[in-house]
């Protein structure tokens, strides 16, 4: 049947340099979703940091089919709750042909992972009102929402 994804494992891992282009496409992808356009060399500036392995910003994609199909963002950073770091999901992309299977645990999970590795003492996030799929798996795997409402003041760029 055409439009139809053959259900393949999943591998969860960091991406190569060499995966520039299907990366980048799957952000550019996920900026369309949240209607953001970001400055001229964003992008690459985020891939570097990415590379980086001084760098706080970490990333694992998933693999399906030798094709990148989901993306993962995040760091740890001080709590000044706890003794013990916190981690921050910054972004999570799956394709939306490969949505359904799974694969958003799995990247979820593999930050889940990595924090309890290195004792971070959890791991936060935040997601669109209107993101209802993200919304239902998010839900499932953190039992509901912590119940606190985020708020932002945007600071002008120099």
């Amino acid at each position: 049947m055409l439009g139809t994804v053959t259900r393949m494992d999943v591998i969860i891992r960091q991406p190569s340099e060499s995966e520039f282009s299907q990366w980048k496409s799957l952000w550019a992808s996920y900026l369309v979703f949240y209607e953001t356009e970001l400055a001229s060399g964003h992008t690459e500036q985020l891939w570097e940091r990415i590379l980086d392995p001084e760098n706080i910003v970490r990333c694992q994609v998933a693999e399906q089919n030798s094709h990148l199909v989901g993306l993962v963002h995040f760091f740890s950073h001080v709590d000044p709750w706890n003794t013990d770091p916190i981690c921050y999901l910054q972004d999570l992309y799956v394709e939306s042909p490969h949505r359904g299977q799974g694969i958003g645990a799995k990247l979820l999970g593999s930050v889940v992972d990595q924090a309890k590795a290195k004792d971070w003492s959890a791991v936060y996030w935040l997601t669109a009102k209107n993101n209802l799929q993200a919304r239902v798996l998010y839900d499932k795997l953190a039992g509901g929402t912590s119940g606190l409402i985020h708020y932002e003041i945007k600071t002008p760029s120099i």
